[in-house]
């Protein structure tokens, strides 16, 4: 039925707890950021947990696991390059002032694997995707807080976002990813009913791995992003009449607006820490006292990893790759936008 996706969400919003237990956060106060957390285990745990078994003979991922794969993976990349660009805490006896980055640690990370950057821009068109189509519900969004002035700034930026020019300049790219093209199934409608009732029981699973998460800030921003992930999914997924204060919670929007914000802010830090860690690196190999410039390194264009199960299908793979090279040589100045 239409509704079948309702409650695609449910397992994040209830975290585990009860509704007494639910709490306010300023997430501006409360940024994402290297907190000394080794969170090794919970990332290879929900990579192990999407399995979406409709043939337990198959070897090869289905199209919905490689897409709800590559989701995680945008989302780990996101997650790593927040780390990376608030890594040193301010610190008296090192001088540090302020959060600082560790340029070292971002490319220890990138450089050998190209396609988390992929991901990254794969799941950013989706979160955009779904943004471009619950725009006309948003745009008549009534916030209520109680603080009046607060309502209409939130409001006004709101509005502000879905009347962003990239929503319609870039409308063309959001076609790197469709939605109708998921669950499919040559078999009986028994077994395409099992599958999109197991993609969203793996959704659920993962969301309730990060209940095992011990650092509090982690938790929190992992359970926000995986609440814009649901919301977004939930939105490409109903059917628009069903796009409504009843379908979508106002937790849920707040957590959908803000994952586009965090993965529109990792976009620029992959740029920033590639640039500074070039910076750095030429800095030092420059002869002491030798004053002149460094001459720029050659930009990296992405490569993409084709023996990857999570490229095999061909709509996704030469699409998103194009879109990811052509904002490459853009941000490189060696194309004009």
């Amino acid at each position: 039925p239409d509704t079948f996706w309702m409650d695609m969400c449910s397992e994040i919003t209830l975290g585990g707890g009860t509704g007494s237990n639910v709490s306010v956060v300023n997430l501006v106060a409360n940024p994402e950021r290297n907190t000394g957390y080794n969170g090794t285990h919970i990332w290879k745990a929900i990579y192990e947990e999407n399995c979406i078994l409709v043939d337990e003979l198959r070897e090869e991922m289905c199209y919905e696991e490689r897409i709800l794969y590559r989701l995680l993976s945008g989302l780990h990349a996101s997650t790593t390059l927040s780390i990376a660009k608030n890594y040193y805490p301010p610190s008296k006896r090192k001088g540090r002032v302020r959060w600082e980055a560790n340029p070292s640690y971002f490319m220890k990370q990138f450089e050998s694997h190209p396609e988390r950057v992929n991901n990254l821009h794969f799941s950013y068109v989706v979160l955009l995707r779904a943004l471009q189509k619950v725009t006309p519900f948003l745009y008549n969004y009534e916030i209520k807080t109680g603080n009046i002035v607060d309502d209409e700034t939130a409001t006004i930026l709101l509005r502000r976002l879905l009347d962003s020019s990239i929503l319609k300049s870039c409308s063309h790219v959001f076609s790197a990813f469709d939605e109708s093209h998921m669950f499919h199934s040559d078999d009986a409608a028994r077994d395409l009913l099992s599958l999109r009732q197991n993609f969203k029981g793996v959704f659920h699973n993962i969301s309730s791995i990060l209940d095992c998460v011990q650092c509090q800030q982690c938790k929190l921003h992992g359970k926000m992003a995986m609440l814009g992930y649901g919301t977004a999914l939930k939105i490409l997924f109903l059917p628009e009449q069903l796009l409504s204060t009843t379908s979508l919670t106002r937790n849920e929007i707040v957590a959908f607006v803000n994952t586009i914000a965090k993965f529109s802010e990792s976009t620029k830090e992959i740029r920033e820490l590639t640039n500074l860690y070039w910076k750095i690196k030429q800095k030092k190999t420059l002869p002491q006292g030798d004053s002149r410039p460094p001459v720029p390194a050659a930009p990296t264009l992405p490569v993409v990893n084709t023996t990857d199960p999570v490229f095999e299908d061909p709509k996704l793979n030469l699409e998103d790759t194009a879109v990811a090279l052509i904002s490459h040589l853009a941000r490189e100045n060696l194309i004009s936008e």
